[in-house]
């Protein structure tokens, strides 16, 4: 953001009506040991993005004291000639009133509540005027980072599939006493169906997630490929960008079976039980009745069988993922996923990306690199600095 914006400053000057930078040598309430205080606690809520009240706390020339021992910074200002401070601390935001000129805890907090409401419209401004355009140009350019949410995702496919396992060798937890006299007919093949559709669903959001981590690791340019629509991409688009299914036989054998289970599993049961073939649609035949759009090729179909993923369709579907994970694990992306596996956050910035590729030329050097970034990370998180 240019600082020289001077619209962008007289406006939140205006929002932020009474709010003025503190004395230079304002040593600050967090910061600061036995200073006479009240201190807030400021609901997450009503500030989700801290970093937005520092854009605006910066413009109007309120000083950033810095990061100290579980405090990532604290802007020092006065309210009305109060001494006052917002800081980010490991719990949270607070916002302190200097106890010595507002003695009154009550007074104090209204003052608080009065900055705070300001604080939101100036958050508003910023995004509605500012951010969400510097925002989408930033992305353009791969200023980005994208949350590793790796493990999330693999534990949702984890637990289906666990589910999955369960019903059909009968230990699952679908009853099937119906009431009223009602039974449920095959019940493991019934509750095995649900858990592998929804397996199968699992497993393709993890694997959109993973190729969009591994860009940054696998020659990705912001100049050549624009981050945002490819995080937009189906999941076969985003998978032959990544990787050379034209080229390498072996990415395309596992394409093409990936690709067979989501025409038959993920796409139909995706789209209100729908399949691109017309499985499910009946024709009818006067004196004969209803009969499938796809005449005979039915007993290809999930559907001809009275549980759409029998146990066999299940063990088929897993070893197919297994392949595909090995495969990537192991032979396409192997340094790549070892730091997605890692948990860490992945950047597609032109720095990062250039670190990435030196870094790469070797496992040890590779090593080095996740181990200074689980470092940074962990220094951040605990604000230990």
């Amino acid at each position: 953001m240019s600082h020289q914006n001077e619209a962008l400053k007289e406006h939140l000057a205006r929002v932020l009506r009474g709010v003025a930078p503190a004395a230079s040598d304002d040593p600050g309430f967090a910061i600061t040991l036995g200073r006479p205080a009240h201190r807030f606690h400021i609901e997450p809520v009503r500030l989700p993005i801290p970093g937005i009240c520092r854009i605006a706390l910066n413009l109007i020339g309120s000083e950033d004291l810095g990061h100290a021992e579980k405090l990532a910074w604290e802007h020092t200002f006065t309210v009305d000639d109060h001494s006052c401070s917002l800081a980010h601390q490991k719990f949270g935001l607070r916002f302190y009133v200097d106890a010595r000129t507002l003695p009154s805890r009550d007074e104090a907090e209204a003052l608080c509540e009065r900055t705070v409401v300001m604080l939101e419209k100036a958050q508003r401004y910023l995004e509605r005027r500012y951010l969400k355009d510097f925002a989408d140009d930033q992305i353009r350019q791969g200023k980005v980072t994208v949350r590793n949410q790796y493990h999330r995702l693999r534990g949702i496919y984890g637990y289906f599939r666990e589910g999955a396992e369960l019903a059909f060798v009968g230990r699952g937890r679908v009853n099937p006493d119906l009431g009223n006299g009602g039974r449920l007919i095959a019940p493991r093949e019934t509750e095995g169906f649900y858990n592998a559709v929804a397996m199968v669903s699992a497993y393709f959001s993890l694997l959109e997630h993973t190729l969009v981590l591994l860009l940054p690791f696998l020659g990705f340019d912001p100049s050549r490929e624009n981050l945002k629509s490819f995080t937009g991409d189906r999941w076969g688009i985003k998978f032959k960008k990544v990787f050379a299914v034209s080229a390498d036989s072996l990415a395309k054998e596992h394409f093409d079976a990936l690709h067979r289970i989501a025409e038959e599993y993920r796409n139909t049961y995706g789209h209100g039980g729908f399949d691109k073939f017309g499985s499910t649609m009946l024709f009818h035949v006067e004196g004969i009745g209803g009969l499938p759009a796809v005449l005979s090729d039915i007993r290809d179909k999930p559907y001809f069988n009275f549980a759409p993923v029998g146990v066999d369709d299940f063990g088929q579907i897993k070893d197919v993922f297994d392949a595909c994970d090995g495969w990537i694990n192991d032979v396409a992306a192997p340094l790549a996923m070892t730091w997605i596996k890692g948990g860490l956050d992945v950047y597609y910035d032109d720095q990062f990306r250039s670190e990435v590729a030196s870094a790469m030329g070797s496992a040890d050097d590779f090593a080095a690199m996740l181990h200074y970034y689980g470092y940074l990370v962990d220094q951040a998180a605990n604000m230990d600095w």
